[in-house]
């Protein structure tokens, strides 16, 4: 039974090279094979390019450049605080975008008149020629598209290491492309200069108006200082010489300093007295030194004190010690009154001080009110004052500015000059024939590389038993070249070859055929099976082998031969017929497939005839039908030691054969691999795949000299009836 899997002999790393190699040089490959429509398609693309460069008139360039000067840095410093200096390189720039502007473009048609130029004129439109009469255009909107036009024809670059603008434009007249390079140089140039005398009229006109406004303002700040100075009859002063209301403020302040210090003094000494009279004691002559009489009082109170002490010693009775007595308290009685008249006196000293110091209080809050409405008028004049003084600063700086527009214009902004004029050219600059077929060849070459690719993209057959082990993981068992009636002898040499090779890959190699029965069917119809199993059951006979053929591959109603049939076979006494048929060696039993007797393989008679069909034969070969078409195949595949797939060369679609495979794998049935059919040498050379193939391609001549050979000795290559299988 079908048991075995088979797996690759070949190693992975080879098998790996190869899809690599296969891979990288798919395009290579499909530009080989299709080689011809690439050839067309550059061929045509060389006709057409070149009858088409041939009618293109020639083009004549002019150019003209314009040199950039910027600002010099030595001036400015004054610059610096209006506007930021920008790169060289962006202000070229900046002009050459103006040079490209549609408003220059504009101003070169109205310069040169081109709208009365018949090259470029509009041109009637095919109604109004056929209606005879004219079409009514808008005279901007003629400027406007002769403008693009010019544009279309200018090109303008510069270089960003040097401060140069290049002008060029291209016609089919020399004379023209010169004058008009020259107008768009003129008109930049003109635009330039309108632009710098426009915004320096703008930039005067604005100073001087800021200026009167200005000296408006600072007008009416010194009216209204003068004003204020006439309403309050105030005079500033200065830090070494304040106003009068700071100056009397500052005396009055002194003067009652002096009387509050008065005052304090006043009170001290009468307070002083008070407690000097209170404890019985004399005041001090400091503080009575304003009363001369008391002094001499106490001097005569110490005269008594010593003349009553001289006759105290006489007793109090003596007319001395009385009288001494006697003149002692009257001179204390006197020094009491003064004393107390000394008080007195001391405390009308001390109200004359508080007195004074209340009238120098009231003066000193006088003055300071005066000295409080001074500071606010001062405040108001110093802001009137000040607000005068920025007007004037404002006033300065605007006058400068004045004087300085012009410079400063100059180094805001940079100036250009025509450095060469356009002349005309009598070399033509274009069309560039030789680019435009080189171009036409490459692009029709990679179009025609892009539908050979898309082409065998298409193709989605097995190219080689790399695609094989890859895609499907299934051994290839050989590839067979392909053969018909006008093969040469050196072909049918190589497909006897092949042939040979299959069965050596399948262990027939031996004198023991192991498989005995081996079954060949396909995913679809028209593989090349009936060949196949015709050429290995003649190689197998001229080994001396008894083949068995049974074809299940045809219709019993449909396909009336010579052949046994089948089902008479297994029905009948198989011994019998199979001891008759044993005397050939190889015999063919035509079965059927989809018929009447469908289910025949199914049987047990079936069965039992396989059994004494491997006694009786050598090797039983059994042609069943398409896996994905009929279900016989995966019965018949049971019967069979091993089953092998014929797969046309790049015909078969892989997804239909992974799909007949999937289906034998579903019904337990293992593939010990897969033959590659009716392979076209010449086609297949041109995949760069190193195999069988490509060998019997590369030494086509070895086998058409060894089949000569053949010949010549009488050996001939294996026939076989190519109409039959």
């Amino acid at each position: 039974m079908n048991r075995t899997v088979e797996q690759p002999s070949r190693s992975v790393s080879f098998l790996l090279r190869q899809t690599s190699e296969g891979q990288t040089l798919g395009i290579v490959a499909a530009a080989r094979r299709r080689w011809r429509l690439i050839a067309i398609l550059a061929a045509a693309a060389l006709v057409i390019s070149t009858a088409v460069s041939l009618q293109l008139p020639n083009k004549y360039a002019a150019e003209a450049l314009i040199q950039v000067e910027l600002g010099r840095p030595g001036a400015q410093q004054a610059a610096q605080a209006v506007t930021a200096t920008l790169e060289g390189s962006a202000i070229v720039e900046s002009e050459a975008r103006v040079l490209r502007s549609n408003f220059i473009a504009q101003r070169v048609v109205k310069d040169l008149g081109l709208e009365e130029d018949p090259d470029f004129a509009p041109r009637p439109s095919l109604l109004s020629r056929l209606l005879l009469r004219k079409d009514r255009t808008d005279p901007e909107k003629v400027t406007e598209r002769i403008a693009k036009e010019l544009s279309r024809n200018l090109s303008v670059t510069n270089d960003s290491r040097a401060y140069l603008i290049s002008v060029t434009y291209t016609s089919s007249d020399p004379e023209r492309s010169a004058r008009i390079a020259n107008a768009f140089v003129d008109a930049y140039l003109r635009n330039r200069l309108d632009m710098g005398v426009a915004s320096a009229e703008r930039t005067s006109a604005w100073l001087q108006e800021q200026i009167r406004s200005t000296r408006a303002a600072l007008d009416q700040a010194d009216t209204a200082v003068e004003q204020f100075r006439q309403k309050t009859g105030y005079i500033e002063g200065t830090v070494n010489a304040p106003n009068l209301a700071q100056q009397e403020l500052r005396d009055a302040t002194t003067r009652l300093g002096t009387a509050i210090q008065n005052r304090l003094a006043a009170e001290a000494r009468l307070a002083r007295a008070r407690e000097a009279f209170a404890a019985g004691s004399v005041p001090s002559a400091q503080d009575l030194a304003g009363a001369p009489v008391v002094q001499r009082m106490l001097e005569a109170v110490e005269t008594a004190k010593r003349d009553f002490q001289n006759v105290a010693q006489m007793g109090p009775r003596h007319p001395n010690y009385l009288n001494a007595k006697a003149n002692l308290e009257g001179v204390e009685e006197r020094l009491r009154k003064e004393v107390e008249q000394a008080i007195g006196n001391l405390e009308a000293d001390l109200r004359t001080a508080l007195g004074d110091e209340t009238v120098l209080s009231g003066q000193v809050d006088k003055f300071k009110k005066g000295v409080i409405e001074a500071m606010g008028r001062e405040t108001q004049l110093t802001s009137l004052q000040a607000s005068a003084s920025a007007i004037r600063e404002r006033l300065k700086l605007l006058n400068d500015g004045y004087a300085q527009a012009a410079a400063l214009a100059g180094m805001k902004s940079s100036t250009s000059q025509a450095l060469v004029r356009a002349q005309p050219n009598t070399i033509p600059s274009g069309p560039n024939r030789a680019f435009i077929i080189g171009l036409s060849i490459l692009g029709a070459s990679g179009a025609g590389l892009c539908a050979a690719v898309l082409l065998e993209r298409r193709n989605t057959g097995f190219r080689s038993a790399t695609d094989l082990v890859q895609d499907a993981a299934v051994r290839c068992l050989g590839m067979v070249p392909k053969i018909d009636g006008s093969s040469t002898a050196g072909e049918m040499r190589m497909f006897d070859e092949a042939v040979r090779l299959i069965s050596a890959s399948l262990g027939w190699s031996r004198s023991s055929l192991a498989p005995q029965t081996l079954l060949v069917s396909s995913a679809v119809p028209r593989e090349g099976k009936s060949l196949l199993c015709t050429a290995l059951a003649k190689s197998l006979t001229g080994r001396g082998h008894r083949v068995l053929v049974i074809d299940c591959n045809s219709d019993e109603d449909d396909q009336q031969d010579d052949r046994v049939s089948l089902s008479d076979a297994v029905l009948g006494d198989q011994r019998l017929v199979l001891d008759r048929l044993g005397n050939s060696d190889l015999t063919v039993l035509r079965g059927s497939s989809g018929g009447n007797l469908r289910d025949l393989y199914a049987t047990t008679a079936f069965s039992n005839f396989m059994d004494l069909a491997r006694e009786s034969f050598d090797l039983v070969l059994i042609e069943a039908p398409p896996v994905l078409l009929f279900q016989e195949a995966i019965t018949l595949a049971h019967h069979a030691d091993a089953t092998i797939l014929a797969v046309r060369w790049k015909q078969t679609p892989r997804d239909t054969v992974l799909a007949a495979l999937q289906r034998l794998q579903d019904q337990t049935v293992r593939v010990r691999g897969i033959i590659l059919t009716q392979v076209d040498l010449d086609d297949h050379r041109h995949d760069r795949v190193v195999d069988q193939c490509y060998h019997y391609s590369q030494y086509r001549a070895l086998y058409e000299r060894r089949a000569r050979t053949a010949q010549t000795a009488g050996s001939a290559p294996m026939q076989i009836d190519l109409k039959a299988s």
